[in-house]
């Protein structure tokens, strides 16, 4: 800077003995005084334009510094004039264009792991060395219900076991836990299986959260399953076994006896066949391979043919079968044995569940693209506790009951899959001393009912 004003005032004193030496040749009779103010005059104004020009370059220059402080490496100062401060203005336009490149593969780099971590399965989070939430994805602002980024990780998921993992993380020790939360709606316990390790140099923690609860239902409803079926397994078994053995001992001799041991060996093996029967069938209902081919069927007359082969159960309790509806009601699309099996299993029920002299309702009407059929009966009704449970395999209401009617518990869940592989839906609700099995099928000439086959 020095150097540049010592230049210019050469500059300057170089124009005076110009200037003065032309005065000279011009007009001799000017006084010196006259040519030296005029010279110091045009002097000052030269430097007041090279000061304002300096001036206005360092306010730009200061502008860029101030954006760059606040990472905004878009600022650029564009001098084009000579010397020190132009140098100084096109140096700092390359350190701020190299920070802004810098900058945008940051911002890439960040955007390219956020859709990474967006698109995967599993909710992650990762926390600082303070335990703060420094980075998440959606999977896990899902699973807790809000945006974590910023809050602690004991806020986030509330578990002390999770909570002595990240502090064993922090001090360099990596686990793998299973831990139940909440549901951030009113749904059941989530299990979810934590991987928690500790970041290098221990500067935070990286939690990988994978929801098993699928996965633990699943093994519970095995283990049910398992239970359920070698307890079904075992009382006719028993009573056969008992029987057989007592006939075989003796009892064979006395054919009064020994008529009625046969008659509860056959009954029960009947009831051994029949939940054979069903665990077949339930287990081809269930499998992905099975596929029902759709077809026009005429909801009412098949309900009528249902109903009338019933007729003889439903006459020994005295009840009132009372179907409405069944002559208007459009054709549904599905496959005509599967749709049979439901509609038995459902009248079939709702006869052996009304008391002596009561009554069965079976309704049909259309709503709107879809069949609405109702099957209803008088009696105790289901509690509300039992409801969401009836679908399941082996679940009854009364058991006591149910197995003296002869049921096996896999009715209705044979009913659900089977409706689910037409296409349908089947619904419950019970008030008012009536139960009522609401299950409604695509009409024949819904949109729902192109294609050919069933959803698996």
């Amino acid at each position: 800077m020095i150097r540049r004003y010592t230049l210019i005032g050469g500059a300057i004193a170089l124009m005076m003995a110009i200037l003065f030496a032309f005065s000279r040749a011009v007009t001799p009779e000017a006084p010196a005084w006259a040519v030296v103010l005029a010279g110091v005059a045009l002097g000052c104004l030269v430097g007041w334009f090279g000061s304002r020009r300096d001036a206005r370059d360092a306010q730009r220059l200061q502008r860029v510094i101030e954006a760059l402080t606040e990472r905004g490496f878009e600022q650029r100062a564009r001098l084009s004039s000579p010397g020190q401060i132009g140098d100084l203005g096109r140096s700092l336009d390359s350190l701020a264009e190299r920070l802004w490149a810098g900058d945008q593969k940051k911002r890439s780099r960040k955007d390219r792991l956020r859709t990474i971590l967006d698109a995967m399965a599993e909710a992650v989070m990762v926390t600082d060395s303070r335990g703060r939430i420094t980075l998440t994805n959606e999977v896990l602002s899902d699973l807790v219900g809000f945006d974590a980024e910023g809050k602690t990780a004991t806020e986030a998921i509330r578990h002390p076991d999770f909570h002595r993992a990240i502090e064993e993380a922090q001090e360099g020790f990596s686990s793998l836990l299973e831990i139940e939360i909440d549901d951030v709606g009113s749904g059941p316990r989530r299990v979810l299986r934590a991987s928690v390790s500790p970041l290098r140099s221990q500067q935070g923690v990286v939690t990988v959260f994978h929801d098993v609860t699928a996965e633990r239902t699943a093994d519970q409803v095995r283990r049910d399953f398992v239970a359920n079926a070698g307890h079904e397994l075992r009382t006719p078994l028993t009573a056969i076994r008992g029987f057989a053995e007592t006939l075989r001992e003796g009892a064979i001799r006395d054919p009064e006896s020994a008529q009625g041991f046969l008659d509860v060996i056959v009954r029960h093996a009947r009831r051994l066949q029949a939940l054979v029967d069903d665990l077949a069938d339930l287990s081809r209902f269930e499998g992905e391979e099975l596929e029902l081919e759709l077809e026009p069927v005429l909801a009412g007359a098949l309900i009528d043919e249902v109903v009338r082969g019933l007729e003889a159960q439903s006459k020994a309790k005295g009840l009132k079968v009372v179907c409405s509806g069944l002559g208007d009601a459009p054709a549904v699309m599905a496959e005509e044995r599967a749709l049979e099996q439901v509609l038995v299993n459902l009248v079939d029920n709702a006869i052996k569940y009304t008391p002596e002299d009561g009554e069965v309702r079976v309704d049909v009407a259309a709503k709107g693209r879809d069949v609405l059929i109702e099957v209803a009966n008088s009696g105790p009704g289901i509690s509300a506790k039992h409801l969401p449970r009836v679908f399941e395999r082996f679940y009854r209401v009364d058991a006591g009951r149910s197995r003296e009617l002869g049921g096996t518990g896999l009715g209705l869940s044979i009913v659900k899959h089977l409706v689910a592989k037409i296409g349908g839906g089947i619904t419950v609700d019970s008030d008012g001393g009536w139960t009522r099995f609401k299950l409604l099928l695509p009409c024949a000439d819904s949109p729902k009912s192109d294609t050919r086959v069933s959803p698996s």
